[in-house]
Order: C-alpha cells, then structure tokens, then sequence
C-alpha cells in the first residue's frame, strides 16, 4: 500500500510538469504538440484529480491532434464511468472494440460500465475476457485487484472473493490482497475466513494496528474476548494514538468486568476527545460497579456539565442517589430522566421505585403503568405495578391488569399465583382455585407467592386441599 501511494506521488508530480505545460499553452492560446501517450497522462492527472471536466476538454483537444487514437477513446470512456454515466462509456467504447479486440483495458471499462449497469453475469463474461489478455503474473494481478476493488464498490463481496482469492494464488504475501480477502469475507459473514486471512496479513506485517483493530472487532463479535482484547491492546501498543482501538478496548473490558482496567483506557481516550460526556458517564459507571460512588457521582456531573439534558446521566445519577438513600434528591433527577426521554422503560422503572421508597404509591403506580405501555412483554413491569395496587387496596384494578397480562405471560407461573391471590381477594373462590392448580401444575415451588398477597389464605381448607394435593 505504501509502494502504491509513493508511485501515485511521484507520477503525478511528474505528470504535473506535463499537465502545467498544457495548461500554460491554453492560457497563452499557442499550440503546441503532445503525442498520444502525453495526452492519457494529462487526462490520467485530471482523473486522479477528480477533475473530469477537464480531462474530457483535453480529450477534446487530443482528438484534434489524434482523431483516430484508441487509447484516447478508452480514456473518454473512463472519464464517463468515473462520471457514472455508463452507458456513455459502452457507447464510446462499441466503435472500437472489434478493432482493438486485443485491449484488455476495452474489456475491463466495458465490464465495470455494465456492473454499474447491474448486470453482473455479462460483467464478469468481460472481465474474464480482459484476463485472458493478461501480459505476465504482474499484469493479471493488478487486473485482478482493479475488478475486486470495483465489485466491492457495487457491494458485491462473494463476486469479489473469487477475483481475490486467484490474486492469492498468484501471491500469497500481497499484503492488499489479503487484507481486501479478509475484509470481503467479513461483509459476507464468515467471519472465520476473514479472521483467518488477517491473521495471515499479521504473521507477514505484525505492525498494522488497522489490521489489529480489525481482528479486535471480529472476535468480539463471535464473543472471543480474551483475544478481542489482545488485538486492541496491540494495535494500541503499535499506535498510542489510535483513538478507536482506545475506545473500544475500554468498552469491551468494562462489558467484562474488568472496571479499573476499563478507566485507565477510558481516561487515555479522554486525553484525545476531552469533552466526550459519554466517556465520563461510562467512567462514572465503571467507578459505580466498583462501589466508588463518589468518584462516579464524580464524573456524572462531569458528564452533564458537557450535555446538560442526557437521560441516561440524570438516571446515573438518580439510581446512584437511590443506592446512596438519597431519595428526594434522587427523585429528581429520575423524574428529569423521564422528561428528557419519554420512550425508556427503565427511566419510569426507576421514578417509580424511589416513589414507592418515599411511600408515594399513587406516582409510583403511574411511573410503572407507563414503563407497562411502553415494554408489556417485560413481565416485571406487571409485578411491579400490581404491588403498588395491591399495596392501596385496589385489588380490583390489580386483578385486571393481571388478566390483560395474560397476553404476554400467560405461561408464568408466578402472574397465575398472583390472579389466584386476587381473586381470593376480590371474594371470587372457584376463580381462585382454577388459578391456583393451574399455577401449582406450572411451577409449585412459587406458591408463597399466593401466600403474601393474601396470607389469611392459609386458613382456607380448599386452599390447603388443593397444596395437599399438588405437593405430595
């Protein structure tokens, strides 16, 4: 890769010369004269350059001076396919593709058009046509890397291995080709092959920390962590700067427990991105996972002095304040989470249970019903809304919400001892007892559960009959 950049470099310096003496000729309207091979390198620069309309112009100008130059037709017709006008470039190109049948660079303009084109079947028929002109190893290599680069432009990986894995055989310690191979089999999802060929770019380069973090994110991926890590740690061993490795080395070690570890990269991130609120939230989580709640109380406001109106920093800090028995001035900031994200469950979960805390059942209840419209599949929200309920009496109420859980939960065992214990409640025995069995046949070692909601139950014969029964 760096001997291609080198060569671009000096060849467009020396095209450079070549192109200022056009131009200069253009300015001063003279005429001067430039031979074919002149002309394809000024329209290569103007290319290269991203200057198209000037290299068509000087293609223009070549005609006047060459009109019957087939390279300078070919250069037309990749200046149109760089412009995204393939049919242009299939045009320019039907005149003299029966005279130059033996140009590779024909076939190759003509398969890429027509892959722009989205017919892939008569691309690759051209592509195979142009490699059969292949001059010698070199040749066919670089015609092979050019077709693959542009099949992965039209995100056609699986097209793009095949051309590269020929490239492989041709050299097997390319380094472009192996990590094009990796990269390839990775938006293909085998990740096995793409692992596997950039381990082989490692065993021949073992300082590239793109490759590194490459590996990094694919063993993670597959849940490899012991070797996710490994791979980010030296790509930032190999580059101390390399800020992506940095962040996701922290991320993944804090997923994994490893807390103060997590800090130190989360810290060294933070020496390149000082005003990332992310950062000092995760670094506050991680002091909180530590039980360090005044260092991650610490970097919570750090957090919210950057981004003042983050829920995920207010509900930070509200259930840190929840753990510290810092109810009022947690329910501040948990009520503030709810504002500022009215769509997170989890934010009205907390609000709801520093309510509770404070023996405000009623806002505790609503906090839960709304964590309930938001996620009804999570059946905790139904717990902890029918406690509230159940706590003011409102066994009527609790009931119902329970039978509308039965939608979502109607195999738990626990939701159907819960209706049973209402239904005894709300004076309704044969209801009781249907749930009651059917909740022992579920999971008898949750029966307590029926217990606590209504303990006077215990003195029930039915009751007993059917606990009898169903233990021994």
């Amino acid at each position: 890769m760096k001997g291609d950049f080198e060569n671009n470099f000096f060849n467009n310096r020396e095209f450079g010369a070549l192109v200022s003496k056009y131009e200069q000729m253009l300015k001063n309207r003279l005429n001067y004269y430039f031979d074919v091979e002149d002309f394809e390198q000024i329209v290569e620069y103007y290319m290269d350059m991203d200057q198209n309309g000037k290299a068509l112009k000087a293609i223009e100008y070549a005609f006047q001076l060459h009109p019957d130059a087939l390279p300078l037709r070919i250069k037309k017709a990749q200046i149109h396919l760089k412009e995204k006008k393939p049919e242009r470039a299939l045009n320019t190109l039907e005149t003299i593709e029966n005279i130059e049948s033996m140009n590779s660079d024909i076939y190759l303009t003509k398969g890429h058009s027509l892959l722009l084109l989205g017919n892939v079947a008569d691309s690759e028929e051209y592509y195979d046509k142009a490699l059969t002109l292949a001059g010698d190893k070199e040749e066919r290599l670089e015609m092979l890397q050019n077709i693959s680069q542009t099949l992965q432009f039209s995100d056609l990986y699986k097209e793009a291995i095949k051309y590269l894995y020929e490239a492989y055989e041709l050299d097997r310690e390319n380094l472009m080709v192996l990590y094009d191979l990796a990269y390839c089999y990775d938006r293909s999802g085998d990740t096995e092959q793409s692992i596997a060929y950039y381990n082989h770019y490692i065993d021949i380069e073992p300082y590239s920390e793109h490759v590194w973090f490459a590996l990094g994110n694919l063993y993670n991926k597959i849940g490899e962590t012991d070797h996710a890590i490994e791979s980010y740690e030296m790509a930032v061993a190999i580059n101390p700067e390399y800020i992506d490795s940095i962040y996701e080395l922290a991320v993944l070690l804090e997923d994994n427990y490893q807390y103060a570890k997590a800090i130190q990269y989360y810290h060294q991130y933070l020496s390149y991105e000082p005003e990332s609120a992310e950062t000092y939230l995760f670094i506050g989580n991680c002091y909180y996972y530590l039980n360090e709640y005044d260092k991650a109380l610490e970097h919570y406001k750090k957090s919210l002095k950057i981004e003042e109106n983050n829920p995920e920093v207010a509900y930070s800090i509200a259930n840190l304040l929840c753990k510290k028995k810092k109810y009022w001035d947690a329910l501040f900031h948990a009520k503030n989470a709810t504002h500022l994200d009215e769509n997170d469950p989890r934010y009205y979960v907390l609000y709801g249970k520093i309510n509770a805390r404070l023996k405000m059942h009623k806002e505790a209840a609503r906090a839960f019903h709304q964590a309930l419209e938001l996620k009804p599949e999570v059946f905790y929200h139904w717990i902890l809304l029918t406690d509230e309920l159940i706590i003011e009496r409102k066994y009527d109420r609790a009931l119902q919400y329970l039978l509308d859980s039965m939608e979502f939960h109607g195999n738990n065992a626990l939701i159907l001892f819960r209706i049973a214990a209402l239904y005894y409640k709300t004076h309704s025995l044969r209801n009781s007892l249907k749930f009651f069995k059917k909740a022992m046949l579920m999971d008898e070692k949750l029966y307590n559960e029926f217990f606590k909601i209504c303990p006077e139950a215990k003195r029930s014969n039915e009751i007993r009959k059917v606990l009898n029964d169903q233990i021994l």
